[in-house]
């Protein structure tokens, strides 16, 4: 698969629209509580002497204060692009992280650690966000331990937003929804560099609204906006906005409209060792659901 194969992401505008979004973002997270807390629970750490666990993508570091009791004895480093995304997650953990050294700014293409120095990494719908996740699960396989360690991550699969997408149908050229990669597409990028054990599950989530515009309200409070580099860069008309209102109106179900979330989620480690196999003292389990 090639890098041509990827959805094209503007990278200065996903950092944009994250930094503006940081200070009322934890108002519209309730998707992202949610699928971290699933990828949490397919996790099961049976013997805790990992080292050094990287979160990637953390926010405004909602999930920090779970991750540092799953992994308990480790050492929790957390890294974003958006630096008022970072900013808000130091200063909602400050009584865990006395040292700004564990908050890092950086972007997840280019990560500025050794080879082998991370045991684990833990990403939670972030990896969708990034132009390049060829480049990202490279990156990942680079830092890993060789000696056993592991990548978890969630990540939004294409039919995410299906209904907003088929309702700007006819009425725009332009793309209106980002594009995500499939299920197929990220296992294959996972083996192309080289991970092993790789495993990938799906999930349909459903959120269901009373009108499209509190769907579009929640989608601006994240700063989750579409950032395809093939998006309308101008204002779209209050003629087309009502024309696809209308057509997303006529999807309701019982009175709501659904917003549907394709959610992936994903294991791989940086060794053949296997599910319940021991290397050394570390062991972590992926619990199929």
């Amino acid at each position: 698969m090639n890098k041509t194969d990827q959805p094209s992401l503007d990278k200065a505008r996903v950092r944009a629209t994250f930094n503006k979004a940081a200070s009322r973002y934890e108002n519209f997270d309730f998707l992202q509580k949610e699928v971290a807390n699933r990828l949490l629970q397919r996790l099961e750490v049976k013997n805790n002497n990992v080292k050094m666990v990287l979160e990637l993508g953390c926010g405004t570091g909602r999930i920090i204060p779970s991750l540092q009791k799953t992994f308990a004895k480790s050492r929790l480093v957390c890294v974003d692009m958006a630096e008022t995304m970072l900013m808000m997650a130091r200063k909602t953990n400050s009584s865990i992280f006395k040292k700004k050294k564990f908050f890092i700014c950086a972007d997840a293409e280019n990560l500025p650690f050794k080879p082998g120095s991370i045991d684990v990494v833990y990403s939670n719908l972030s990896i969708q966000w990034c132009p390049d996740p060829l480049q990202v699960f490279s990156n990942v396989n680079r830092l890993l331990n060789k000696s056993g360690g592991f990548f978890v991550f969630s990540t939004l699969g294409p039919d995410t937003l299906k209904e907003l997408r088929e309702s700007f149908e006819g009425y725009s050229s332009f793309s209106h929804t980002t594009q995500f990669l499939d299920m197929h597409q990220i296992g294959d990028y996972l083996a192309n560099v080289g991970m092993q054990n790789v495993v990938i599950e799906r999930e349909t989530l459903t959120v269901n609204y009373e009108e499209p515009l509190k769907l579009m309200k929640d989608l601006k409070g994240l700063g989750a906006t579409n950032a395809s580099s093939m998006r309308n860069k101008n204002l779209t008309s209050p003629d087309t906005i009502r024309k696809v209102i209308a057509s997303y109106n006529r999807k309701k179900i019982d009175g709501k409209i659904p917003a549907t979330y394709e959610v992936i989620f994903g294991r791989a480690s940086s060794s053949t060792i296997k599910d319940g196999e021991t290397e050394g003292e570390k062991v972590i389990t992926w619990r199929k659901t």
